[in-house]
């Protein structure tokens, strides 16, 4: 689905008469279609996923060079979100339930193609793509939320390794400073320039540490998972 909203659809059927009628529906349908490109054969329709994205494919499963459920994994290979529609004979029911169980997102029957069958299946595929790109979106986030994480963890340990020789050294500093007898004027000076160098890190490893406290709070929302005939089924 472009950025428009716009499906792109391609046609594996052997039979000219059914791609046609497929073609000739989708004009009449209410969903924005960008492209619909048909393919007789298996063969000719995964050369044309190697350089063209499709959102749903019609898929036959009686064809000239191999059967659909041959063609739908090579399919998935090329493009794995691509979803698929296989196409059966009246009364191969059986068919159709190896279809759905091998990952087709639905099925439809020769003989029952429709304006409202074919409405209902891209609605149902826009809500499914929808639903991709929100937990793809969510996986992401999550991502950058750990990655996140492990770098606060690194300023922590960090500091702490920093915070103890650092505070170590301005004690010691200031021990020299006040030692009897005293030192002479220039190494006191020389002394506290050290002192307030070190003081400046120990403020530097605080300020890190005030870093080390923030949390990122990824954003994950709830979503419903849609069955193959749209409905919510909460997740």
């Amino acid at each position: 689905m472009n950025e428009n909203g716009e499906l792109n659809i391609l046609i594996v059927e052997d039979s000219e008469d059914d791609r046609d009628l497929l073609t000739e529906i989708m004009k009449r349908v209410h969903t924005p279609i960008a492209r619909v490109e048909a393919h007789p054969d298996g063969g000719s329709a995964l050369k044309a996923m190697e350089s063209q994205p499709f959102d749903l494919i019609f898929l036959d499963y009686h064809l000239p060079d191999m059967n659909g459920m041959e063609v739908m994994p090579k399919a998935k290979e090329i493009q794995p979100d691509t979803e698929v529609v296989m196409i059966t004979s009246q009364g191969n029911e059986e068919l159709a339930v190896s279809a759905m169980k091998g990952g087709a997102f639905d099925y439809w029957v020769k003989g029952k193609f429709t304006k409202d069958a074919l409405e209902r299946t891209f609605n149902t595929l826009k809500t499914r793509l929808s639903l991709k790109q929100k937990i793809k979106t969510q996986q992401e986030n999550l991502i950058i939320a750990e990655r996140q994480r492990v770098m606060l963890e690194s300023i922590g340990a960090t500091c702490h390794h920093f915070s103890q020789p650092v505070t170590s050294l301005m004690g010691r500093l200031e021990i020299l400073i006040s030692r009897n007898p005293p030192l002479d004027d220039r190494d006191k000076e020389l002394l506290r320039d050290c002192l307030k160098l070190s003081r400046r890190m120990g403020d530097l490893v605080q300020q890190f540490q005030n870093v080390r406290e923030y949390r990122t709070v990824p954003y994950v929302e709830d979503y419903d998972i849609l069955d193959i005939e749209g409905r919510p089924e909460k997740g």
